[in-house]
C-alpha cells in the first residue's frame, strides 16, 4: 500500500474514533487551525492528533484542520513527512498556527523500506530518505544527479555534460565487487529491470516524486536477494488526497554553460613551444636535423603574435597594391597565422534550459487522485552551427505523464491504479552505430580538437566551411603547409564536426500498474493481501542524417592580398537511415499477505510475498526473455517502541545458473534498542533521544555484467566462420567451400550465487530538545563466490578472455561509516537548520584470479578495486649525472633526456620493466565524500545552499590530452606550456608540472608511459546547488480574489562553483569520470522561475 494512503486510513481511523470517543468527554472542546510548511504555505495532509488517543485529523488544502479535544489538559501532536513531529498543548486556546519544520536528517515519523512504511523510530537497518523538494531544487535533467548530496551514503561520477547523457552512475557506500555494482531501483513497488536500471528513474519529472528512500544494508535489502547487493532506491511518487481539486504550475527558464574548460595556447605560445620541442629533439638525439624545416622563423613568430599575415615591410614591399590597399592589409586580421582556442571555441555556448509542470490532485473518500503533466528540454554547450542542413548542436526534449489513482472499491478493497509515460527525444553530432557509445562519439567529435592546431584552418568564412588553404606548399598562399607538416591533412575541429551528420534517438517508455488491496477482517484482524502486476514497454528509434555540404579551400589573391579566393563548393548525396534501437519490455508481478497486531505494548506484523518478472528485448541474441523470481518473508517486533527486533529473508530464482542452483536463500536480522525510552533514563532536554541498532545478512548477485546469459549452458561455436575449398579439382574449376566453426562461449554448470555478507551498527541521537541530532553508522561486507571470468588462463587457450568460462572465484571487503549531523531551530520568525554528513569507504580485493606475479605490487589482489597501475615516478632528470646513472628503461629502449620523467625501480635490478608497475593514485571513486547544507526561513524568504566535496580520488589525464604535437601538428594546452621542464626553470627553482617540450610522441614515449606523474587528485570543495526564493502572502488583495493558494518566484542554480583544486588547470571538473581523452565538459546551470498552486 502506497505511503499517502496508510496515511490517509490513519486519519480516517483516528477521525472515527474521535468521533465514537467525543460523546464521552464531559469538557470536550473544539479547536481549529492552520499548519504551515517551513516556508510560510499551507501543508496539506498532516496529522493533527490529540496525543495518547486515536483521536485525530488531517489538514485540508489550506492547511486547516478542526478537531473536538477530550479537555483543555491535551495535547495536540501534528506530524508530517519530513518534518519534525511538533506537540502543543491546548490549555485555553481554541485556534492554532502552527510552522512545520524540516528534518531532513531523519524524514521524522514514517519512511519507506521494502514493500511496507515504517515509523522511522522503529526502524533497525540503515535507510536513508529525501524529501521530493530537495530533488526539485536542483535543476537538472535526471534523478540521478539530483540526488548526489542529498543522502548520506550515496555518491556518483558524471561521464558527460551532454544533454541527454549526462546521467550519474550512483553508488550505495561505494564498490564492494569488481563484477556488476549498479543498484536496484523501485518506483511505486515496482522493481526495474537490472538491464535497464537507471532508464525510467532518470527521465522522471522530480516534480511527481514525494520522496526517495536509499536501503544501505543487508537487514533493508535481503528481502530483494538477488537484486539487493548493491543497495536498493525506493522512489515513491505524488499520490491524491480527499478534497477539492488543487491545481500547481511550475515553470522555470535558465542558462547552462560549461562548468569548466581546458585551455590552449595561443598560436604564439604554440610556435614558441613546438620549437622548444624540436631543439630539444635535435639537442637529444642524432639524426634529427631535418626537423629544422619545422622550425618557426622570426617573421613567423612576429606574424603569429600580431595576428598577421605579412611583416609591415612585406606589405611595403607589394608594388602591385595601392597605399590604401597596403594600409588595408596592415589591419587585416592572419588568415594562415591566426589563433583559435578550438576547445573553448566548441564548447562554451550558454545554452537556455526549459522545464515545466503542471498538476491537479485531490479525491472524495472513493477516489483520490494525482495526475502531472511536465515538460523539459536543455540544450547543449556546443556551438550550434548551422550548414547547409547540417548542425552542430546537442538537443534533449522529454515529456512527462502520470497519473495514480487510488480507488475505494468496498470498505476492504481498493485498487490503485498508476500510468506514467516518458517521451524523450535525444539530437547530438556525431554519428555511430551504438548512439549509447559515448567514447566512440566523443572521439569523432573532438578529435580535430586534439589533433589540430590554433591556426591549422580557419572554419567558415563568408558563410563558407573552409576545409584547408588551397595555395602552393610554402609559397605565399599556403606559408607554414611544410613547417607545420601534418601527419593527419588539415582538416578542423568544425569542418570534422559539420561532416559527422547527426543522430537522434526517439525514446517512449511507458509504464503501467495496477495495485490490489483487500483486508479480510472478516477472517482476522489486520489481515490483508495484496497482488501488483506492472507492464513497462520502451521503443527507441535511432535516425541518423548525414548531409552532404559543401566545403572549400581558400587562398589570398597573389593581384591583392586583402581578397579571399574560394575553390571547392561541390555537393553529392547525403544519407538517412532509420531503425528501431535496443527496445525492451518488461512483466513484473507480485502478490503477498501480511499481517499486524498489537497486544498493549506488544506490536507485531508479518509479510509474505512471491514476486516474478521477465524482461523481453526483441533483438536480444538469445532470443528468449529473462526473468527472476522470488520469495519475500519478514517478520517484525517491537515493545513500546523501545526494544525492535526483525527478521527478513528473500528466496530467490534465476535463470543464470543449472538446477539445483538457481536458488538462493538470503536471510538477515537486526535489532534496535532506545535507551532513552526505558524508566530509569533520566528525562531531559541536553539528551532527548538514543537508539542503538544492528543488523547482519546476507544478499546475492546473479550478474556478470554485459550482456552474457545462460553461465551454465555448454560450450557455444560460432558457425560460418572461415573455411576452406576442399575437392578433388585439378584447378579447372573452382572446389566446394566448407565454412568452419570456432568455439565460442563456454560455459560452467557449477556457477552459482554470489553472496554478500553485511554487518552494520548505528546509532541514532537527538540532543537539546530535538534540535540537534546525530547519527553514526560504520559497515563491514565481505563478498565472496565473485562472479567472474579468470584472468589465468593464457591466450593460447583460444577463445577471448570474456569466452573464458565464468567462475565464482574472487574475494573483496568493504567498510567504512557514515557521520550525520545536523541542527534545526525556529528564532522568532526565522527558521534554519545547518546540517551535514560525512562518508567513507574503503574496499580491498582479498582474493582475485590473476596470473602469478613475482612481486605483490603487481597485483590487485591487496589493493583497491578499481585500483590503477603504472610505473612510479620520481621527478625528473635535472643534471647529466641523474640521466646517465639511471636504470635501463627496456619500455624505451633507454631512451631518455633532460627533463624528461625518472622512475624508479622497485625490484633493484636495474631494469625498468613489468615488473615495477605498481598501484599509483588512488581510485577514480574516493574514498570520502562530504555534504553540507543550510536552509533558512524569513517571512516568505527562503535560501537554500548545498556544498559538497571528495577526498582520497584520482583522475587520470589519458595520454591523449597529454602529448602535444600529436603526428607533428597536434594541439598542445596552456597548462603544458606554463608548466613546462627547461634548464633555465629548474636552475631558478621555479615550479615545474610537465616534463620537457617533446616533438610529435607517441604512447611509447619515455614521459608518457602509464605512471603516477599523470594521476590527479579528485579533492574538492564545491558550491553544488543553491536556492532563493520568495513566497507572497496570497491572503490579501489580487492573489485572494483569484482563489490563489501559493505564488513563489525563486531562482535556482547547480554546479555552482568549485573551489580551486588540483584539476583546476587542467579544465576538468573533479566530478568526471576518467579514463578517456575526450571529455565532454560538465555544465553549471542557473534557473529562475515560478511555483503557483489554486
Amino acid at each position: 500500500m502506497t505511503k499517502s494512503l496508510k496515511l490517509f486510513l490513519l486519519s480516517c481511523i483516528m477521525l472515527l474514533g474521535g468521533v465514537i470517543a467525543s460523546p464521552l468527554y464531559g469538557q470536550s472542546r473544539t479547536v481549529s487551525g492552520v499548519v504551515l510548511d517551513d516556508f510560510g504555505e499551507p501543508l496539506f495532509g498532516a496529522f493533527v492528533v490529540e496525543k495518547g488517543t486515536t483521536n485525530g485529523t488531517s489538514t485540508d488544502f489550506d492547511g486547516k484542520f478542526e478537531l473536538v479535544v477530550a479537555s483543555s489538559n491535551s495535547i495536540l501532536e501534528f506530524q508530517f513527512i519530513g518534518f519534525k513531529t511538533q506537540e502543543i498543548p491546548v490549555g485555553n486556546q481554541t485556534t492554532f498556527t502552527v510552522q512545520m519544520m524540516t528534518d531532513a536528517n531523519l524524514m521524522e515519523e514514517v519512511v519507506v523500506t521494502a514493500f511496507a512504511t515504517q515509523k522511522k523510530v522503529n526502524v533497525t537497518g540503515a535507510i536513508s530518505a529525501v524529501n521530493g523538494n530537495d530533488l526539485v531544487a536542483a535543476p537538472v535533467a535526471n534523478i540521478s544527479n539530483a540526488l548526489i548530496g542529498n543522502t548520506p551514503g550515496v555518491s556518483g561520477l558524471q561521464t558527460s555534460g551532454e544533454p541527454g547523457r549526462n546521467e550519474s552512475n550512483i553508488f550505495v557506500r561505494g564498490v564492494s565487487t569488481y563484477g556488476e555494482s549498479t543498484p536496484l531501483i523501485i518506483i511505486d513497488g515496482v522493481e526495474q529491470a537490472s538491464e535497464q536500471a537507471f532508464s525510467a528513474f532518470n527521465a522522471m519529472d522530480a516534480n511527481e516524486i514525494a520522496s526517495i528512500s536509499v536501503l544501505k544494508d543487508a537487514s533493508s535489502t535481503a528481502v530483494y536477494g538477488v537484486r539487493g547487493a548493491n543497495g536498493v532506491i525506493i522512489v515513491t511518487t505524488k499520490r491524491g488526497n480527499v478534497g477539492k481539486p488543487t491545481i500547481s504550475a511550475s515553470a522555470n527558464f535558465g542558462l547552462t554553460a560549461a562548468s569548466q574548460l581546458q585551455e590552449g595556447t595561443t598560436a604564439y605560445e604554440y610556435a614558441l613551444f613546438r620549437n622548444e620541442a624540436i631543439r630539444n629533439e635535435q639537442k637529444s638525439y642524432a639524426g634529427n636535423d631535418g626537423l629544422s624545416n619545422n622550425i618557426f622563423d622570426a617573421y613567423d613568430l612576429w606574424k603569429f603574435k600580431n595576428n598577421r599575415d605579412f611583416t609591415p615591410q612585406e606589405v611595403d614591399a607589394m608594388t602591385q597594391l595601392t597605399p590604401e590597399q597596403k594600409e588595408q592589409l596592415k589591419n587585416t586580421p592572419a588568415l594562415y597565422y591566426a589563433s583559435r582556442n578550438l576547445y573553448k571555441e566548441q564548447f562554451n555556448r550558454v545554452a537556455p534550459q526549459y522545464q515545466a509542470n503542471v498538476n491537479i490532485s485531490g479525491g472524495t473518500d472513493r477516489v483520490k487522485y494525482f495526475v502531472s503533466f511536465g515538460y523539459f528540454r536543455q540544450e547543449g554547450i556546443t556551438n550550434a552551427v548551422e550548414y547547409y542542413g547540417s548542425q552542430t548542436g546537442s538537443t534533449f526534449n522529454r515529456y512527462n505523464f502520470r497519473s495514480n489513482f487510488d480507488i475505494s472499491i468496498t470498505d476492504n478493497l481498493k485498487i490503485t491504479i498508476n500510468s506514467a509515460g516518458q517521451f524523450g527525444e535525444t539530437t547530438g553530432p556525431g554519428n555511430v552505430a551504438d548512439p549509447y557509445n559515448i567514447s566512440e562519439r566523443y572521439k569523432i567529435i573532438m578529435q580535430y580538437i586534439y589533433d589540430s592546431n590554433p591556426f591549422i584552418s580557419p572554419g567558415i568564412i563568408d558563410g563558407k566551411l573552409i576545409s584547408g588553404f588551397a595555395g602552393t606548399t610554402s609559397l605565399i598562399q599556403n606559408p607554414l603547409a611544410t613547417k607545420v607538416d601534418s601527419k593527419i591533412g588539415m582538416q578542423n575541429a568544425l569542418y570534422n564536426l559539420l561532416n559527422s551528420g547527426s543522430g537522434t534517438i526517439y525514446n517512449s517508455l511507458l509504464d503501467n500498474s495496477i495495485k490490489l488491496d483487500h483486508t479480510m477482517d472478516y477472517i482476522h484482524p489486520n489481515l490483508k493481501v495484496y497482488a501488483t502486476v506492472s507492464y513497462q514497454d520502451n521503443y527507441n528509434r535511432y535516425v541518423k542524417f548525414t548531409p552532404s555540404i559543401p566545403s572549400y579551400t581558400v587562398q589570398r589573391s597573389t593581384a591583392n592580398p586583402n581578397v579571399l579566393e574560394f575553390f571547392g563548393g561541390s555537393m553529392g548525396a547525403g544519407s538517412f537511415s532509420s531503425y528501431g534501437y535496443s527496445n525492451w519490455n518488461k512483466l513484473y508481478m507480485d502478490a503477498g499477505i501480511s499481517w499486524h497486531e498489537s497486544y498493549g505494548k506488544h506490536n507485531v506484523s508479518t509479510l509474505l510475498l512471491g514476486k516474478a518478472s521477465r524482461y523481453t528485448m526483441p533483438g536480444d541474441s538469445y532470443h528468449v526473455p529473462s526473468g527472476i523470481m522470488g520469495f519475500v518473508g519478514r517478520v517484525t517486533y517491537n515493545y513500546d517502541d523501545r526494544y525492535m527486533f526483525e527478521v527478513n529473508a528473500g528466496y530467490n530464482g534465476t535463470e543464470q545458473f543449472a538446477e539445483g542452483k538457481r536458488f538462493g536463500l538470503f536471510p538477515a536480522v537486526s535489532a534496535g534498542w532506545v535507551p532513552t525510552k526505558e524508566k530509569w533514563f533520566p528525562q531531559n532536554d541536553i539528551l532527548s533521544f538514543v537508539k542503538i541498532r544492528g543488523s547482519y545478512g546476507e544478499v546475492g548477485n546473479d550478474r556478470l555484467g554485459g550482456s552474457r546469459r545462460y553461465y551454465y549452458l555448454p560450450n557455444t561455436y560460432n558457425l560460418e566462420q572461415a573455411g576452406y575449398y576442399l575437392g578433388s579439382s585439378n584447378g579447372s574449376n573452382k572446389n566446394s567451400y566448407f565454412y568452419g566453426a570456432t568455439e565460442g562461449v563456454l560455459g560452467n554448470p557449477d556457477i552459482t550465487w554470489e553472496r554478500s555478507r553485511k554487518y552494520d551498527i548505528g546509532i541514532e541521537t537527538k540532543f537539546f530538545s530535538n534540535r540537534l541530532s546525530a547519527d553514526f553508522d560504520y559497515f563491514y561486507e565481505k563478498r565472496d563466490n565473485i562472479l567472474t571470468t579468470l584472468g589465468i588462463i593464457p591466450s593460447i587457450y583460444g577463445v577471448a578472455g570474456s569466452a573464458v568460462p565464468p567462475a565464482n572465484v574472487g574475494i573483496t571487503q568493504n567498510q567504512g561509516y557514515e557521520l550525520v549531523l545536523n541542527w534545526s531551530d525556529t528564532v522568532g520568525d526565522l527558521t534554519y537548520s545547518i546540517g551535514g554528513d560525512v562518508s567513507w569507504t574503503r574496499n580491498k580485493i582479498i582474493y582475485k584470479a590473476e596470473a602469478n606475479n613475482p612481486y605483490p605490487w603487481m597485483s590487485a589482489t591487496g589493493h583497491a578495486i578499481g585500483q590503477r597501475f603504472g610505473l612510479v615516478s620520481d621527478g625528473l632528470f635535472n643534471t647529466p649525472e641523474e640521466l646517465a646513472n639511471r636504470p635501463y628503461n627496456t619500455f624505451t629502449s633507454n631512451r631518455a633526456t633532460l627533463g624528461d620523467i625518472r622512475y624508479k625501480d622497485l625490484d633493484g635490478d636495474g631494469l625498468i620493466n613489468q615488473n615495477d608497475k605498481a598501484p599509483i593514485g588512488f581510485p577514480n571513486y574516493a574514498q570520502y565524500h562530504f555534504n553540507v547544507k543550510l536552509h533558512l526561513a524569513y517571512k516568505g524568504f527562503d535560501l537554500r545552499l548545498l556544498f559538497t566535496g571528495s577526498a582520497n580520488g584520482s583522475y587520470y589525464l589519458n595520454s591523449g590530452y597529454t602529448m602535444p604535437f600529436f603526428k607533428n601538428a597536434g594541439n598542445a594546452w596552456l597548462w603544458q606550456y606554463e608548466g613546462r621542464w627547461t634548464p633555465e626553470k629548474y636552475a631558478a627553482g621555479e615550479e615545474i608540472t610537465y616534463p620537457r617540450a617533446t616533438y610529435s610522441p607517441t604512447t611509447a614515449h619515455n614521459n608518457y608511459l602509464t605512471s603516477d606523474y599523470w594521476m590527479v587528485s579528485t579533492n574538492h570543495f564545491k558550491l553544488k546547488n543553491i536556492e532563493f526564493g520568495y513566497t507572497f502572502n496570497v491572503k490579501k488583495g489580487i492573489l485572494s480574489q483569484l482563489q490563489v493558494q501559493s505564488l513563489r518566484l525563486f531562482m535556482n542554480a547547480n554546479n555552482v562553483y568549485t573551489f580551486k583544486n588540483a584539476l583546476t588547470p587542467y579544465g576538468i571538473d573533479p566530478e568526471t569520470t576518467d579514463g578517456s581523452a575526450y571529455v565532454y565538459p560538465l555544465t553549471r546551470v542557473v534557473t529562475f522561475g515560478v511555483n503557483l498552486r489554486f
